[in-house]
């Protein structure tokens, strides 16, 4: 199947590079991140790696903020929404599926509305996530392996 080869293309470590950011600062603001906070990973270009593991329609996503403790998430794609706590970012529930189109949607329900992702491997190999945010603006976050 054609979109579990996509899907595959995401295992390993990647890191966000601010350069290509579009409403990053919007996706921080909705997600509850105070301005000084907001500021400041702009300014020092905080940039944890994420993880992503893929075994079959599972997805493990880890975030290496916290070296220490790592916030570890694992999803089965097509399954009903699961709740989770991140900390910096709270409750919420997550859901991921294809959609009619063949992308892999990611949608994060949290008390502020919902947040819409799909994810693509572009041309030169980068992870390119467009986000929905709930005041109807659209983020785009671009990752490099690592």
């Amino acid at each position: 199947m054609a979109n579990m080869e996509e899907l595959t293309q995401i295992n390993g470590r990647w890191q966000h590079d601010h350069s290509q950011n579009e409403n990053y600062d919007d996706y921080l603001r909705e997600n509850g991140m105070g301005w000084f906070a907001r500021k400041m990973m702009q300014w020092l270009k905080f940039s944890p790696v994420e993880e992503y593991i893929v075994n079959g329609d599972q997805i493990t996503y880890r975030n290496y903020a916290n070296q220490n403790r790592p916030f570890e998430m694992t999803q089965t794609v097509g399954q009903p929404p699961i709740a989770t706590f991140a900390p910096g970012f709270g409750s919420f529930q997550v859901q991921t599926y294809w959609d009619e189109y063949g992308r892999l949607v990611t949608r994060t329900r949290k008390d502020v509305g919902e947040f819409i992702q799909t994810g693509r491997i572009d041309s030169k190999g980068m992870l390119e996530q467009t986000i929905l945010l709930p005041s109807g603006k659209t983020c785009r976050r671009v990752l490099k392996r690592v």
